[in-house]
Parts: structure tokens; C-alpha cells; sequence
């Protein structure tokens, strides 16, 4: 099956609310045509009939353009079009029809169009076309240049203007520059006002500049504007950032010494973090005090209290406090209240006091229902007790039939779900949003498409939109399932709906397209987001820096990190980790260290993660006596080991050494690189520093053996009991891989008997290759076959493992009927598996299968390698077969490759 292809990227903008600016522009512009009092029907000329008629030939080429995907050649014609033009009709049209057609002007384009519209007397208009440049495009230094050219011309700019200028500065980090632009203000006789007082402090504050910003504050006070709660709330939140919590209370009471009553911000603020920090009497007495101020606490304000109540077992003061919410007119919404059921069995209490207040709901039943398999009596007594509900009140009936519902999706059963959301149509019910957005996400974790589909209709036709949650719920599990193209007709369906996809949609296309080393489509994604008005957040950064960083592209990953800090965003330490993973991958460690520096400076400890990280870099270049090093000098500096680290080291060790690699050589700059890393590490101790760590693996004769890899595995294991972590799949596959891969899968079968290891796909595929290895392709045939009646669905690792097994055993038209079998589960072989096929197919001299292998191959993608490529030409040339040789070459030509001198002496012959 060959899914659809999809689109690298979408060069333009598709959300109709991007265009409303423009669209304004247009407007006003023909309302100002409409009122003028000069003569309406003025004689035509020659010479303007022919430039109209010249405008609408190159509109009309614009559109013939944008349809066939020529995006920048359109956007060069409408640069022409805006640069020739002499009159403000002109200029507007043309900016409709781009924003008709959702196509978004290059930088120059807005250049030319507002310069245009300046020197035609009409600076209004520019101006409003500049702060929709800023808001769309995001390139402040583009925007600084234009605006430098509006006030050159003659333009004074506006307070308005100068707001979009400081806000956008503030947004992107660069506040200092802001500041500078508000002395520039003041040049021009305009001061600054609340609101760019606020965005400055809001800018220092996200910068952590916490004197600045007291700065501006102090300094608002003394030109007589009275900060706002936004204000107040601002700074307080900075302070708390920064972890200066005594300044953060001075704050909290300025704000009521000033006569400002706090707001639920100012509150939830504290109140958030407060319990964040453990201090949840602290937390309990702002709720008190908001109470007694008579301000209604968000639901927010109450589940976080709920959640510290239930982990420190005060149960008495969590009821009461759920009795003191209801009284207060505060619900749980039942995403929260699930949410607490799930963590703390005690949550289950909000459902009583529902029932208190309502009437009857057994929320025991509700658990029974989801954790058990639904039999029919069981289904009996919930139908019998939703009609008492419904008859006592409709209103709570309509709110347990969504709970339920909503618990159903969170444990898997979805038909049962579907079942009840079909009770809850006969008994006039009408589900939230949040219920279909749980169904739609069972049914794509569960690949069902058209059941989704069934789902977005019911909401349709009650009347409901599916929101951004809705569409990100189902970009996520797509990508999850590795299914872009889904992924991409759930975004153009966000497109006709004129919703624009949230950073966090974009955030999961572009992890999915990482994932599949598709880079080049990756960072398109990201440059349509920016360009599409979205501002990116530190996640996506990190998503695209980890991107690149695991497929080798470290000097990229570099330049995004340089633009993520331009971008005034901090890193976290996941991002400083990603990306000195991907130096120390290229031998870069020497900049993996500099990073790791600024990472430091910027107050960030290595954790867990970077050290586990590390260790599987290292290990994976073969240098085990340094991961064991920094395995160590986790313990030394008090940082726990956890599951993934034991992992990562002892998989590390199998992998390398059932690949027979050898000990890692450095060179003296790679040495003094790595024993700089190490002393880094090393700062937090405080015994003497370390100049150097162990050169030889302290382990290695542990794995020399197979009684040493048994004796390794049960000191891990060891370990790992001792640290009070439970091994999981992922560990026993790692110790078998090692057994099979040296050709000893009968003591993997023993571990996993040992172990009582229950398979998965992957420890069936492990062992499936063990037995290739071993030659035994006939017990690989039926251990397959075991696999598929165990009701484990092999993946497509499976598939091309076994297919490569069967060409290597001389089983040709086997693996071929797998590959078919493959089709029909909606996967297609790999590159590798392609290959074998084909030189299979060409060893046996079965052209006519060789081309049409050949040509599935390229469908999907792959360029068959020089090899075997030039050896099915050759085999075509002395079968005659000259026209599918011609066709081939062309194929083949078409993507760069070319044939070999004895293929080409081959073709002549034959022709």
C-alpha cells in the first residue's frame, strides 16, 4: 500500500484571522474612495487601461503559479507587481489578492509596499501594514530597517506604533533594545504609557533581570502612571522565577498598600508556587485570605491544594476543603477530577460529594466499570442507575454520563465508550467536548480512522467544532504511530476550517519528521511556523535541536540553539543536553564543553538525564572505561541512578561488543577534550579535582565470556534491586540481544524462563534474528508463525528481519510473498530489505520481478545502490530488453546516478 506523500512544507498562511489586517487595509482604503469629494468618474487614459490590464495579467500569472506550487516565483511576480506600482488602488489590490489567495509577502514585499504607500501621502495605511509585517513575519531587525525608512521619508510615527515595536522587542528577549527605542520616543515628543511601561518590565522579568525591571517600575511611579494588577502580577511572577521569594511578598503587599485589591492571578500565582515549593500551609492561607477578600478561587487553585493534600495523606482537610469549593460554587470539571482519581484513590472523594449535592452517583461503580471487563449485568446496573439519575436531575446525569464515558477512553475500552455516548443521545444527553476529544484519542491510538471520522461528525452534527485540542490530539497520536501523512490531512483539515495549528501541533510534525530524518521538511515546518505569525517555544527548539543532533547535523543544531537564544528564550537543561549529545557524537567535545560551561553559568546542574545521556554516547563509541567513569562519578556527586542509566550502559556494552568493535583510540586533543568534560562534571565534589579517570574498561572481563555476560547481567540486576527500581522489557531484551547475537539462543531462551519474561515484538524480532544467525531460518519461520497466534502483531523490524533471513537462506519467492503480506499490513520493507530482494531477483535472473521491485523502490523513495543497479541493466542489455533499459536510465539519470563504464559498453552492444 502506498500511503500519500506528503508536503514538505505550506509556503502560506492558511488562517483566516492572519489576513484580517490586511483585508482591513483594503477596506478602509475603498471607504476612503467612496466618501472623497473629488469627481468619481474621471476620464480613463490609454495608458491606464493598459497598466490595469497589465496589473490582472500578472495577478492572474500569480495565481497560475501559486497552483502549481511555484510559492517563491509567485512571491517574486508580486514584488514586481508592488515595485511598477504608481498608484495607492494598486498597491491595495494587490496586497488583497496575495491575502485573498494566502500567500505570504517576503520581507521585501512589505518593504516595497509600505515605502510605496508612504511616498503616495498615505501613512496611515503604511503603518498599518508595518505592524501586520511585525506580527506576521517576526523579524524585528527587518522591522527596525522599514521602520527607519517610514521616518526617513517623512513619516511620524505613532504611539501606537512604537507600542506593536517595544511589545514585539520585549516578546523576543531583545528589552534593552526596547528600552533604547522608548529615548527615541521621547526625540519625537511622544512618551511612554502604562502599557509599554508594563511590556518593558514583562521583558526584564522573562529575562530574569529582576533589577531592571524594578527599574522601570520605580521609574513608572515617579512619571505619575499608577501600575495595574498586570503590572503587579508581572513582577511578582519574575521575583518567584528567580526564586526571591521575600522581594515577591514585598510586592504582593506594595499591591495592597497601593489600593489595588489582589486579583485570582496575583493569588493563583502565589498559590501555585507555594505548593510547587512543598509549602502547602503557606498555599492553604492565600486560599483563606482570597475567600475572606470574597474572591472565587479557579478550579485550578483548588486541585493543586487537592493533589499536595492526598500526597501528604491529609484526608480530613481535603474533604474539607472539596466542601468548601462546592459551597463556593467551584466545580471539578471531570478532566480534573479523573485526573485525581487516577493519581490518589482518596480523589474518588469529589465524586461523593458530587453526589451529596446532586444527587446519587456511586463512584466505586464508575471504578469497577473501567479497571474490570464490563459484563452484561454490570452494564444493566449502570443503565438502571442513570435512569434514577436522570430522573432526580437531569444536569448530573448528563455530567456522571461523561465522566464514565471519559474514564472508559482512559482505560482502553472503547467500544464500551462508544456504547454509552450512544446511551447518552437516547436519553437526550449531550457530551462535552472533552469527552469526544478522549474518544478521538482511543480511536487514533487505536489507528481506526474512520472511526475517528464517525466521531467528528457526531460533534458536528450536535452543533460542536472541534477545537485546538480536538486537532492536537490527533496530530500527536499519528505522529506517535510514525503516520505523517495522516498527521498532514488532519492539518489541512485545520486550514479549511481557517484554524491556524498551535506550536504544539507543529512541535509534533516536526519530532515526527526528526524521527525520520527528514530535516530539510523538518525546518521548513519550523519557518512556516514563524512565518505564520506563531511564536516558537523553548519545546519546539528542542525538538528540532535533537533532531538534528541525533542525525549527525551538531554545527545546525549549534546555529538553532544561537537563534533560540535570539529569541529570548532560556534552555533547559533537556536542551543543553541534546545538544552536547550531538557534539560529543561528531567528536566535538571540546564544544561539548563549552556548552556545557554556559550551562553552568546559567545555573542549570548536570541531572540524571545528561549523565545517562553521556554514558550511552561514549559507550556507543566504544570508550567503556570512561562510561564507567561517569557512572561512578554519578554516585560521587549524589545524583541517582535510574532505570534508562542502567540500560544505557549495559546495552551500550552488548551492542559494541557483539559487533566485535575494538577499544577506542584517542588522539591527545580528544583526551585533554575529555578530561576537561570529566573535571566539569567533577566540580560539585568537594575533594580533590580529578586530572584524569581510568583508561582501561574496569568491566571488560566481565563480557569477555558468556558466564561473564551471566555474571554482568545479575550484577546489574543486583543493582537494580537495590536502588529499588523494577527491571523492565527493555533490560531483559538488552541481555538477550547479547546471548543471540553470539550465537547462543538457547541460554536466551533460559534467561527469559529464569526471568519469567513475557515476550514482546521485540524480544520475539530479537530472537527471530538470533536463529537467522544461526542458520536456522525454519525455527525463525515458526517462531514467527508463534508470534502472529500469540496475538503479538509483528512490526515492521520484524518483517525486514526476516525477510533479509529468508534471501540469505535462498527462500527468493518467500520473502517476496512476506513482502507482499507486509503491503497488505500497511508497511513497505526497508532500504536494506530492498536491496537483498533485488539482488536476489537479479542473481536469479528474474528481470521482469527485478523492474517492478526496482520501480516499488523508487515510489517509496529509495535509490537503489550502484550495484545492483548497474546489474540489472546489464542483465536487461543481454535479454534484449533495450526499452526497459532505456526506461531505467532515465529513472535513474533523473536522480543523479550514473552507470558504470562496463554497464554503458554493455548498453552499445546491445543497441
Amino acid at each position: 500500500m502506498i500511503t500519500k506523500w506528503p508536503r514538505p512544507c505550506r509556503l502560506f498562511s492558511c488562517s483566516s484571522n492572519n489576513n484580517q489586517s490586511l483585508a482591513s487595509l483594503v477596506t478602509r482604503h475603498r471607504r476612503t474612495l467612496s466618501t472623497c469629494p473629488l469627481p468619481v468618474d474621471v476620464p480613463i487614459s490609454t495608458s491606464t487601461t493598459l497598466s490595469d490590464e497589465h496589473n490582472a495579467l500578472c495577478l492572474s500569472l500569480v495565481e497560475q503559479l501559486i497552483r502549481r506550487g511555484l510559492i517563491s516565483a509567485a512571491q517574486g511576480v508580486v514584488e514586481r507587481i508592488l515595485k511598477q506600482s504608481s498608484s495607492i488602488p494598486v498597491v491595495v489590490s494587490t496586497i488583497a489578492f496575495a491575502a485573498s489567495r494566502r500567500l505570504v509577502l517576503n520581507s521585501q514585499s512589505y518593504q516595497i509596499a509600505i515605502w510605496k504607500l508612504v511616498s503616495l501621502g498615505q501613512p496611515l495605511m503604511a503603518e498599518g501594514l508595518y505592524v501586520d509585517a511585525i506580527k506576521r513575519r517576526g523579524n524585528l531587525d527587518e522591522a527596525l530597517q522599514v521602520f527607519k525608512t517610514m521616518t526617513r521619508a517623512g513619516t511620524r510615527p505613532t504611539i501606537h506604533l512604537y507600542k506593536s515595536l517595544v511589545y514585539n522587542f520585549c516578546k523576543r528577549g531583545r528589552t534593552k533594545e526596547a528600552e533604547s527605542l522608548c529615548g527615541e520616543m521621547e526625540s519625537h515628543g511622544l512618551f511612554p504609557d502604562r502599557v509599554i511601561y508594563t511590556s518593558l518590565i514583562y521583558g526584564y522579568c522573562k529575562e530574569m533581570k529582576m533589577e531592571m525591571a524594578k527599574a522601570v517600575f520605580k521609574r513608572m511611579l515617579e512619571t505619575g502612571w499608577e501600575p495595574d494588577s498586570y503590572a503587579y502580577n508581572t513582577l511578582m511572577y519574575g521575583y518567584f522565577r528567580s526564586d526571591d521569594f521575600e522581594s515577591a511578598r514585598k510586592v504582593y503587599k506594595e499591591m495592597a498598600d497601593h489600593g489595588l485589591q489582589p486579583n485570582e492571578v496575583s493569588c493563583n500565582i502565589m498559590i501555585s508556587k507555594h505548593y510547587r515549593d512543598g509549602k502547602v500551609d503557606f498555599a492553604l492561607k492565600i486560599l483563606n485570605d482570597m475567600l475572606s477578600l470574597k474572591l472565587l478561587p479557579t478550579v485550578h487553585s483548588y486541585t493543586v491544594l487537592l493533589s499536595a493534600l492526598y500526597k501528604e495523606n491529609r484526608l480530613l482537610e481535603a474533604v474539607e476543603l472539596i466542601n468548601k469549593m462546592l459551597n463556593n460554587g467551584a466545580t471539578v470539571d471531570h478532566v480534573e477530577n479523573l485526573s485525581l482519581i487516577d493519581k490518589y484513590r482518596e480523589g474518588e472523594k469529589i465524586l461523593y460529594v458530587a453526589a451529596e449535592h446532586g444527587c446519587n452517583i456511586d463512584p466505586h461503580l464508575f471504578s469497577i466499570f473501567a479497571s474490570s471487563h464490563p459484563t452484561e449485568a454490570l452494564e444493566q446496573d449502570i443503565e438502571h442507575l442513570f435512569s434514577k439519575i436522570l430522573r432526580n436531575n437531569t444536569f448530573s446525569a448528563n455530567a456522571a454520563f461523561n465522566i464514565l464515558t471519559s474514564v472508559l477512553c482512559v482505560g482502553g475500552k472503547t467500544d464500551f465508550a462508544l456504547l454509552f455516548l450512544e446511551k447518552m443521545f437516547d436519553y437526550g444527553c449531550k457530551p462535552f467536548i472533552s469527552t469526544y476529544n478522549s474518544l478521538i484519542k482511543c480511536l487514533c491510538q487505536e489507528g481506526w480512522v474512520q472511526g475517528t471520522e464517525f466521531v467528528m461528525g457526531l460533534m458536528q452534527n450536535q452543533g460542536m467544532a472541534p477545537n485546538l485540542a480536538t486537532y492536537l490530539i490527533m496530530v500527536n497520536e499519528h505522529c506517535k504511530r510514525g503516520d505523517l501523512a495522516l498527521a498532514f490531512e488532519v492539518l489541512e483539515q485545520m486550514y479549511e476550517r481557517g484554524l491556524k495549528p498551535s506550536v504544539a501541533i507543529y512541535d509534533s510534525i516536526i519530532g515526527c519528521l526528526c524521527k525520520e530524518r527528514r530535516l530539510v521538511e523538518a525546518k521548513s515546518q519550523f519557518i512556516e511556523m514563524v512565518e505564520s505569525g506563531i511564536a516558537p517555544d523553548e519545546v519546539v527548539f528542542r525538538t528540532l535541536i535533537n533532531g538534528y543532533s541525533k542525525n549527525g547535523r551538531a554545527i545546525d543544531a549549534c546555529r538553532l540553539f544561537e537563534e533560540m537564544k535570539n529569541f529570548g528564550l532560556r534552555p533547559s537543561s533537556h536542551t543543553y543536553t541534546a545538544l552536547i549529545n550531538g557534539l560529543i557524537k561528531k567528536n566535538m567535545t571540546e564544544k561539548g564543553c563549552l556548552h556545557l560551561g554556559r550551562m553552568l553559568n546559567d545555573g542549570i546542574e548536570p541531572d540524571t538525564v545528561l549523565y545517562t545521556t553521556l554514558i550511552n554516547q561514549f559507550c556507543r563509541k566504544g570508550e567503556f572505561g570512561f562510561a564507567d567513569a561517569l557512572f561512578d562519578l554519578m554516585t560521587v556527586n549524589n545524583i541517582k541512578h535510574d532505570l534508562v542509566t542502567y540500560i544505557s550502559l549495559f546495552s551500550g556494552v552488548c551492542r559494541s561488543t557483539s559487533h566485535g568493535r575494538r577499544y577506542f583510540v584517542l588522539n591527545e586533543k580528544s583526551e585533554k577534550a575529555r578530561d576537561r568534560l570529566f573535571n566539569m562534571l567533577y566540580h560539585k565534589t568537594s575533594g580533590p579535582s580529578h586530572t584524569s579517570f581510568p583508561r582501561e574498561n574496569i568491566r571488560r572481563n566481565y563480557y569477555n565470556s558468556a558466564e561473564g555476560i551471566k555474571r554482568y547481567a545479575s550484577m546489574i540486576m543486583e543493582k537494580i534491586n537495590k536502588a529499588g527500581l523494577m527491571p523492565n522489557l527493555f533490560l531483559h531484551n538488552c541481555i538477550i540481544t547479547k546471548f543471540c547475537r553470539e550465537g547462543r539462543v538457547h541460554d536466551a531462551y533460559i534467561y527469559l524462563e529464569t526471568h519469567d519474561v513475557r515476550p514482546n515484538q521485540v524480544t520475539y524480532t530479537i530472537l527471530i534474528d538470533g536463529h537467522i544467525r544461526c542458520g536456522e531460518i525454519n525455527y525463525a519461520i515458526e517462531l514467527f508463525n508463534k508470534m502472529c497466534g500469540a496475538g503479538c502483531t509483528p512490526d515492521k523490524v520484524t518483517y525486514n528481519t526476516l525477510i533479509i533471513g529468508l534471501c540469505n537462506a535462498g527462500r527468493l519467492y518467500d520473502a517476496l510473498s512476506l513482502s507482499h503480506t507486509m503491503h497488505k499490513r500497511g508497511f513497505f520493507p526497508s532500504k536494506a530489505s530492498y536491496e537483498k530482494l533485488l539482488n536476489c531477483l537479479c542473481a536469479s535472473r528474474l528481470s521482469d520481478l527485478a523492474i517492478k521491485l526496482f520501480e516499488e523502490m523508487l515510489l517509496h523513495g529509495f535509490v537503489p545502490c550502484s550495484y545492483n543497479y548497474n546489474w540489472l541493466l546489464c542483465i536487461l542489455c543481454k535479454e534484449r530488453k533495450l526499452p526497459e533499459a532505456h526506461i531505467l536510465l532515465s529513472m535513474m539519470l533523473k536522480r543523479g546516478k550514473l552507470m558504470d563504464e562496463v554497464t554503458r559498453r554493455h548498453l552499445v552492444d546491445a543497441s
